[in-house]
C-alpha cells in the first residue's frame, strides 16, 4: 500500500495502515481475545507505555462492544533502548520494567504492546508476569516487525516470545503514528506510517 502522508511532512515516506484498517484490525484482535476467553470472569489488559497506550484504548473499548468478560486495566513502563537507538546484530538489551501490578496471582493476563521488534522488552515482562503468579499471559501487539538481519540472541528470544494476536506484520523500517513515536514525535498520528530514517540518525 503506498497512500501519501496528508501533512506533507517529508520525514515520512508513506502511510502504512490508516484509520478505518487500524480500528477494523483492532474489533478483530478484541473477537478473537474473547473467543480465547470463554469461561474467564475476569480479564486484566497490561499495556506497556508509551507506545501501548492507544492501542489499549481502542482494544478496550472493541472488547466492551463485543461485551466481553469483566477488564481491568494496568500500565507498565518499560524502558529498553534507553538514550540510544536499536542497532542491528545485538544480543542483549537491558530491560528496565516499574509498575507491575500487584495481586495477579491467578490472573489471566493480555499483555498489550505496540510492536514487537526484537523482543528484549516483552520477554522480560512476561516473564515477570508469570514469576509473579498470573495464570496466563497471552501477548497482543499491534506490529510486528520483520527483521531482516537478527543475531542469533535476538532469533532466539523471538523464537520463544511467538505473540497470540497480532494486529499487522510490518517491514524492518522505523514506523511512527498511533503510539508509535521516533525522538517523541508522531505518537498522536491517526494512522501508521514509516519514517525516514535518514532525519533521525545522528
Amino acid at each position: 500500500m503506498s497512500n501519501p502522508v496528508p501533512e506533507g511532512d517529508p520525514r515520512l515516506e508513506r502511510i502504512l495502515f490508516d484509520e478505518t484498517q487500524i480500528q477494523i484490525r483492532v474489533a478483530e484482535l478484541a473477537q478473537a481475545i474473547l473467543a480465547d476467553a470463554v469461561g474467564v470472569q475476569r480479564l486484566r489488559l497490561v499495556g506497556v507505555l508509551k507506545g501501548g497506550w492507544m492501542f489499549l484504548a481502542d482494544l478496550a473499548r472493541a472488547i466492551r462492544r463485543q461485551k466481553g468478560p469483566r477488564v481491568l486495566y494496568e500500565f507498565i513502563r518499560a524502558s529498553t533502548y534507553g538514550a540510544g537507538i536499536k542497532q542491528g546484530g545485538e544480543d542483549l538489551r537491558q530491560v528496565a520494567i516499574s509498575g507491575l501490578p500487584a495481586a495477579i496471582r491467578g490472573d489471566h493476563i493480555v499483555l498489550v504492546e505496540d510492536i514487537l521488534d526484537q523482543g528484549f522488552t516483552l520477554a522480560a515482562i512476561r516473564r515477570q508476569l508469570l514469576a509473579a503468579g498470573a495464570a496466563s499471559v497471552k501477548v497482543c501487539v499491534f506490529l510486528d516487525k520483520q527483521l531482516e538481519n537478527p543475531s542469533a540472541a535476538v532469533r532466539g528470544i523471538r523464537a520463544g516470545l511467538v505473540p497470540e494476536y497480532v494486529g499487522f506484520p510490518v517491514p524492518d523500517r522505523w514506523v511512527v503514528g498511533y503510539g508509535l513515536d521516533v525522538d517523541e514525535e508522531f505518537r498522536d498520528l491517526p494512522y501508521v506510517a514509516i519514517a525516514r530514517e535518514e532525519f533521525f540518525q545522528k
